[in-house]
């Protein structure tokens, strides 16, 4: 019998795979219109500006585009992104069924989705693949729950 927290974790991983899916087939199949996308700079009043929570991060993209502004690079990404998440969806749909295996195919998943776009774009990929980082939280989480797979 699967437990409430191996169901919510799958769940989560579903919702995270199809958004993946998605953006990949998009961004592979649209990648002129994604790399053209301009960076746009809102501006604030000073009293627009108090009203805004405290921003604790930075952007990094550089220029007018957003981060990777190159359509070969994007098409790259796509394809690792595509194939990350088609592998840990399959891992996480295993191990919904409670097989053990789909642990395996989850982290091999995450393999190819933190070496494949250093390979295919260089190291300035990680910037733009941050989601997979999560993917090694939840295989930690996994990794609790594997004795209750076969």
């Amino acid at each position: 019998m699967r437990s409430q927290f191996l169901t919510l974790l799958c769940i989560l991983t579903f919702l995270s795979c199809a958004w993946g899916l998605s953006d990949a087939v998009v961004s592979f199949i649209q990648t002129d219109a994604v790399s053209n996308t301009p960076y746009i700079k809102r501006t604030y009043t000073a009293e627009q500006r108090k009203s805004l929570p405290k921003q604790y991060f930075e952007d990094r993209a550089s220029g007018d585009e957003p981060m990777p502004g190159d359509p070969d690079e994007i098409r790259r990404l796509s394809v690792a992104q595509f194939l990350y998440s088609l592998l840990t969806l399959i891992g996480a749909v295993l191990m919904f069924r409670l097989r053990r295996v789909g642990f395996w195919i989850y982290l091999v998943g995450v393999a190819v989705g933190i070496i494949l776009p250093i390979i295919l774009a260089g190291f300035g990929a990680l910037n733009t693949s941050f989601g997979v980082f999560f993917s090694l939280l939840f295989a930690g989480l996994y990794w609790v729950n594997l004795k209750e797979m076969h």
